[in-house]
């Protein structure tokens, strides 16, 4: 994404916020498949486990931060991107080539 001009320095900070609502998100699945996802209460109530507000947390951050990211299909339309240089095998005729190949 960086060599395509889709991603810049000024992205970092969006990036690093996507990365950190995953790990937190990875982290609330693993331990919901750990734990019941309803739990009781000293005082006899049930209710959701903290891990499943967490992961509804992350995702709708991770949704948010790919949006902007440009990671999301609808989002990808809007991202423009630099011009690509030519590529490896590609020769840029120049006015030098004329003075070592004549």
């Amino acid at each position: 994404m960086h060599q395509l001009g889709a991603l810049t320095e000024l992205d970092r900070a969006v990036l690093a916020a996507y990365c950190q609502a995953y790990g937190r998100w990875v982290e609330a699945e693993r331990k919901l498949k750990e734990t019941p996802t309803l739990l009781k209460t000293p005082a006899g109530y049930v209710q959701p486990s903290p891990w499943l507000a967490i992961s509804n947390k992350s995702v709708d951050l991770m949704h948010k931060f790919a949006a902007e990211l440009g990671l999301s299909p609808a989002s990808r339309s809007r991202v423009t991107t630099r011009p690509l240089g030519p590529k490896p095998w590609e020769f840029a005729s120049n006015d030098t080539d004329d003075e070592f190949f004549s």
